[in-house]
C-alpha cells in the first residue's frame, strides 16, 4: 500500500484505501438481511445482558466423577 498525503481520499485509488477486505471482494449481506439501527442494537445488547445476568456455569464446568485425574 502506498500512503499519499497530499491526495484527496475521493482521487485514491480503492487499492489505496484500507477496508479491511485484502485480497477479497467486500462482503455484502444479502437483499433479505437489513442492518440493525444503533438504537436497535442497544436494545438487544441489554437483552443480552439481562438474559445473562443470572447465568451461572460453575456447576457445568466441574468435571464429573469418572473423568479426569483419580488420586489413588
Amino acid at each position: 500500500m502506498t500512503a499519499h498525503v497530499d491526495v484527496e481520499p475521493a482521487e485514491r485509488l480503492p487499492e489505496d484505501v484500507p477496508d479491511g477486505t485484502f485480497g477479497h471482494a467486500r462482503h455484502r449481506l444479502p437483499a433479505h438481511i437489513t442492518p440493525c439501527t444503533p438504537a436497535e442494537q442497544a436494545r438487544h445488547c441489554r437483552a443480552l445482558n439481562e438474559a445473562l445476568s443470572g447465568l451461572s456455569i460453575r456447576d457445568l464446568l466441574r468435571r464429573h466423577p469418572n473423568q479426569g485425574e483419580t488420586s489413588d
